[in-house]
């Protein structure tokens, strides 16, 4: 396996800010939705057996461990009172932007721009299911999930810290596995199992260390194959297949049966692999594929770096930001999209909100600055604002 990265001399792990940076573009243009274009073949439509909401949960929830890890000399007092205060920020936005995007629906006439709006308006029983989380919408609708996971996350270092791991990891899977079709108790698992990795990092990094090459060479081959594998026939199924479904007039008969036994061979896999309630293949398959490109971009860290002009660090790096901006942008850009598009449409106008969020971020940048709270070199914009290798700090 991949030796765990060393931190950052900001104590950042960067490439699981680019990492995170990633899954926040196919995030945009998987929820943008506008098939075929150049960029979905790029993220799958979000139709594979993963999407980039695990990855975005998981390193969520490996960020939490690593730095309350670090931050228990200064009392679990400071750390409950830290991770509730986040926890209340988190749970604020997400009432004030569902209310938002709920009135801007109607106001505007869209009301049919996104699934969950109520069909009869009642504001009162609106603003009260918000309140109490039962209700959300717009693209900002995972903040509620983590503002119930971030006010959970202290129980989870407490255990943690008291040497409780068993008694957690139990916890974590006896809960997943009486989740019925509870969200939130099935996506728990992830941000444990992340929350566990990050709090426990440095002892993998030892351990990765200490595995001898030729047996590592085998673990990598073997995560990098079996990744490979799969991905390519979870790609496969939804692209080639689809196609060969739709042509099946034209094609021999071999062919179709070919093709329909392959279809329901992927109906199989697609029953361990529910996305809201997070089927044991799905778990399987993320963990899977998160290494392999854990691997790949640590390895090829400084060209990543180097081809994105640091943009997918910087995005990662704002992860809080760049979701409500991308929330706002979607919603926008949903507003105006003509209800019959081509390929190139599709492709222009998702690389048009792909241009709308990089200018969020430099918008941000430039305040900043302005506010005297961060250089605007920090960013990386430009070549000529470029600084020799130092890392950006987080928001």
């Amino acid at each position: 396996m991949a030796k765990v990265a060393a931190a950052s001399p900001s104590n950042r792990i960067l490439s699981l800010d680019i990492i995170r940076g990633m899954f926040l573009v196919v995030i945009l243009i998987d929820h943008i939705e506008l098939y075929p274009s150049l960029f979905a073949f790029f993220t799958g439509e979000g139709r594979l057996y993963v999407s980039a909401a695990e990855g975005f949960f998981f390193l969520s929830g490996i960020v939490v461990g690593l730095v309350y890890r670090r931050r228990l000399v200064r009392g679990f007092s400071f750390i409950f009172k830290r991770l509730w205060r986040r926890a209340a920020e988190l749970y604020l936005l997400s009432v004030a932007f569902t209310l938002f995007f709920t009135w801007l629906a109607i106001v505007s006439r869209h009301t049919n721009i996104k699934y969950g709006l109520p069909s009869e308006i009642n504001w009162p029983h609106i603003l009260y299911q918000s309140v109490i989380l039962h209700y959300t919408f717009g693209w900002a609708d995972f903040l509620s999930r983590f503002a119930i996971l971030t006010f959970l996350a202290p129980f989870a270092i407490y255990l943690l810290a008291r040497g409780q791991l068993r008694l957690l990891a139990s916890a974590s899977i006896l809960l997943w596995f009486f989740r019925g079709t509870n969200f939130i108790a099935a996506w728990q698992l992830i941000f444990c199992l992340a929350l566990i990795i990050g709090f426990y990092w440095n002892e993998i990094n030892d351990w990765a260390a200490s595995v001898r090459q030729p047996l590592k060479s085998r673990l990598r081959q073997t995560v990098m194959i079996s990744a490979g594998v799969t991905f390519a026939f979870s790609y496969l199924s939804m692209y080639l297949m689809s196609y060969l479904q739709n042509a099946a007039a034209h094609q021999p008969l071999w062919l179709n049966n070919f093709t329909w036994t392959w279809n329901n061979f992927d109906q199989k896999i697609w029953h361990y692999c529910d996305k809201f309630t997070l089927g044991p293949g799905r778990l399987a398959f993320f963990l899977l594929w998160f290494s392999a490109l854990y691997m790949i971009v640590e390895k090829y860290q400084p060209a990543i770096r180097k081809y994105s002009r640091d943009w997918l660090l910087i995005l990662g790096q704002n992860s809080l930001f760049v979701y409500i901006a991308h929330a706002f942008i979607v919603f926008i850009f949903k507003m105006f999209i003509p209800a019959q598009t081509s390929f190139l449409q599709n492709t222009f106008i998702t690389a048009l909100a792909l241009l709308a969020l990089a200018g969020a971020m430099t918008l941000r940048a430039l305040r900043d600055d302005q506010l005297g709270t961060r250089p605007f070199s920090d960013f990386y914009l430009l070549p000529i604002f470029r600084r020799s290798n130092s890392a950006t700090t987080d928001k």
